[in-house]
């Protein structure tokens, strides 16, 4: 006589190979979440890595100081000394 029963074994091993199949899926779906999660998230650190240079040139623009051209200056020295040479020049001659 044929009988479909299983035995006791069998159905432990079926349950255990279901289990261990479960078992991977939620280990493969962790890991695509993780990666998932790590894409995520350097995403956002690049914006607030962009967000924050953004800012610091805004800062930088503010404080900064428009200093006067060095040849304009250096020119209207030779200029002041030119003139109290002259000066001096003029009154070593009247005097």
């Amino acid at each position: 006589m044929i009988t479909t029963e299983q035995s006791e074994s069998a159905k432990t091993t079926q349950k255990r190979a279901a289990g261990s199949d479960l078992q991977s899926e939620k280990i493969i779906d962790f890991f695509t979440a993780r990666r998932a999660l790590l894409k995520e998230a350097e995403a956002e650190d690049r914006l607030l890595g962009l967000e924050e240079t953004v800012r610091l040139a805004a800062e930088q623009r503010r404080r900064y100081i428009r200093l006067p051209d060095p040849v304009a200056d250096s020119v209207l020295l030779f200029i002041l000394i030119a003139a109290v040479l002259l000066a001096l020049v003029v009154i070593a001659g009247f005097g």
